[in-house]
């Protein structure tokens, strides 16, 4: 199958530790990078996961979270906007309720 992967300036390579390391860091507001930028680096974790399934070479909760996460993104923005308003819509300047990021982070260290 060839995969879409997404155009990000996050340059760590896909693993269940960098997200992690990457939720850490949004959740301490010490990202230098939009919560855009991570959502797409999550749909490229998910991509990377699948891609890694038949040799089940993956976590299994990371992938969920990271697949909720681009999910909840993709729900936000139509619940949030009007179709007119995400015509013109800066992506990068959304963002997600923190709470939400604090409890993706909760799970993926209950693992």
């Amino acid at each position: 199958m060839n995969w879409i992967w997404n155009e990000t300036t996050i340059d760590f390579p896909l693993s269940s530790v960098n997200l992690k390391t990457l939720l850490n860091t949004v959740c301490r507001k010490e990202n230098r990078f939009s919560q855009f930028e991570f959502i797409k680096w999550c749909d490229n974790l998910t991509i990377a996961f699948e891609e890694a399934e038949a040799s089940n070479e993956f976590d299994e909760t990371a992938f969920g979270i990271a697949r909720d996460i681009e999910c909840q993104w993709d729900l936000f923005l139509v619940n949030t906007y009007s179709l007119k308003e995400l015509q013109n819509l800066d992506l990068s300047k959304v963002k997600l309720p923190q709470d939400w990021f604090i409890e993706w982070l909760k799970q993926l260290n209950e693992e």
